[in-house]
């Protein structure tokens, strides 16, 4: 299963909307967890949109999308590595543990998505 997340309003597009990406379940708990460590408050207030049953979708308000964009521009800024160096993404867990961590282009890509407005987060089946 994973989320599918795309602008609640979106353009006139033809076809599906470039704009959308798609995570897998362990993706969008990574990047929701290094939104949460940079002040993303992702409480019961949007639990439901966050995380809406398989086959369901939930919409994150504007408000929402701001509070999570201005998160994940602090962890890009935050976690760039000073020196330049080619580590393949920011780490979400324990040293130990590289598995828990966000590849730089997949936070990059929400955060684009959460800038753009609210947005509507489908959880496939």
């Amino acid at each position: 299963m994973a989320f599918e997340v795309k602008p609640a309003n979106p353009v006139d597009v033809v076809g599906e909307d470039p704009r959308s990406s798609v995570f897998s379940d362990d993706e969008w708990r990574r990047l929701l967890a290094l939104a949460r460590r940079h002040g993303f408050d992702a409480s019961d207030v949007y639990a439901d949109a966050l995380n809406p049953e398989p086959g369901e979708e939930g919409v994150l308000g504007l408000a929402a999308t701001q509070e999570l964009a201005v998160a994940l521009s602090e962890a890009l800024r935050e976690e760039t590595d000073p020196e330049g160096g080619g580590t393949s993404g920011i780490r979400v867990g324990p040293s130990g543990e590289p598995g828990l961590q966000v590849e730089w282009a997949r936070a990059r890509s929400l955060g684009s998505l959460a800038e753009s407005g609210s947005v509507t987060v489908y959880h496939q089946q």
